[in-house]
């Protein structure tokens, strides 16, 4: 019998790229494309320069991409991004928020009836 849901689950994957850079991949394009559109046709720039330009922009970005992707894997760049918005340290210039703590009571726990049949 056939498994007809086989990649639920796992991430998009195209050429090497997976999930995130696939899509970061595909903004690269569309954003070399732009270029192009807007060096040949709002500067007047040379046709042959232009192209040469779009593509070396291209191919980098998407050769970028084919990296991170190798080193940091499908969630990597998320977490690389998360580690890069830590704090460096943590400073607390007065002890009042621990005082607060100390002084918070814990509501008491209720006592639960004793199961029958124990």
């Amino acid at each position: 019998m056939l498994e007809i849901n086989k990649g639920i689950g796992r991430p998009v994957e195209f050429r090497g790229l997976k999930g995130t850079y696939l899509y970061l991949a595909a903004g690269i394009v569309v954003g070399s494309l732009l270029l192009a559109l807007a060096l040949y046709g709002l500067f007047g720039l040379n046709t042959y320069l232009a192209t040469l330009i779009v593509v070396g922009a291209g191919g980098g970005g998407i050769w970028y991409c084919m990296r991170l992707s190798a080193k940091y894997g499908v969630s990597g760049l998320l977490k690389l991004e998360a580690t890069r918005n830590q704090p460096k340290a943590i400073i607390i210039s007065s002890a009042k928020p621990f005082q607060l703590l100390r002084e918070t009571k814990r509501s008491k726990s209720r006592k639960r009836p004793a199961a029958a049949g124990r």
